[in-house]
């Protein structure tokens, strides 16, 4: 599996790619924050049950707690709800904008004994 990292550019373009796998040291980086400082709010996050780590991949064991070394879109989000930057002001501008925006097509769902009155 190939890993793949968010970006913001200086224009304030946000990339997301579909897979996303991040380290800390990544998750810091994307919004401007100190690797210790990234570190502690994932463990919060993670402790809290909001979000948790891809333990499919890597992991690195602390005594008798594992730890995953990566995480995906889920706990980059929740990353930035607790940080204050602007680098993290302009993902979460990002996720509203997407969130609140219809991308979906509609669907018509049919019951199976609907389509036997029609035959």
């Amino acid at each position: 599996m190939k890993r793949e990292i968010i970006s913001i550019n200086d224009n304030g373009s946000v990339t997301v790619p579909s897979e996303v796998r991040m380290t800390i040291n990544e998750i810091a980086s994307l919004f401007g924050v100190y690797y210790q400082s990234a570190k502690r709010i994932i463990r919060a996050i993670e402790k809290s049950g909001v979000a948790d780590g891809d333990y499919s991949m890597t992991c690195t064991v602390d005594g008798l707690t594992v730890y995953p070394d990566y995480y995906g879109l889920d706990m980059v989000v929740a990353v930035s709800f607790r940080v204050q930057t602007a680098q993290a002001k302009i993902f979460r501008k990002w996720i509203v904008k997407n969130a609140t925006t219809n991308t979906t097509s509609p669907v018509i769902v049919l019951k199976v004994s609907d389509l036997q009155i029609l035959n």
